[in-house]
């Protein structure tokens, strides 16, 4: 009887103790249109690493964030954050990136008004 628990004691302990360590996932929500770099690892810390970086004729560039999930999180995403001329214009799990520039990413203007 002492043996069984300790045991489950034991594992409650163990359970309670990953629960705490485990972080949720980075909170996206922070992130706008428009934002620059240092807002960005403000709003959601440093990137994991910068997982695509591509300089056009005429100075314009593009990069790519990406952010994994901490350890022990249960429901782990990884997200990426598409950078055009150092502003947001996207982000999203590696999966939502076609590869191909989104017709609403065209269409951003910082000026632009709500419809």
């Amino acid at each position: 009887m002492m043996r069984t628990a300790s045991r489950i004691l034991a594992g409650l302990t163990l359970v309670l103790g990953l629960g705490a360590c485990a972080n949720w996932n980075v909170d996206v929500g922070r992130l706008q249109l428009g934002m620059e770099p240092e807002a960005v690892r403000e709003a959601i810390g440093k990137p994991f690493q910068i997982r695509a970086s591509k300089l056009y004729e005429g100075e314009e560039f593009s990069e790519v964030w990406e952010y994994l999930p901490p350890a022990f999180t249960w429901t782990p995403k990884t997200y990426w954050v598409y950078f055009e001329n150092g502003k947001v214009v996207q982000w999203g799990e590696p999966g939502d990136f076609s590869g191909s520039t989104a017709a609403a990413v065209k269409e951003y203007n910082p000026n632009k008004s709500i419809r």
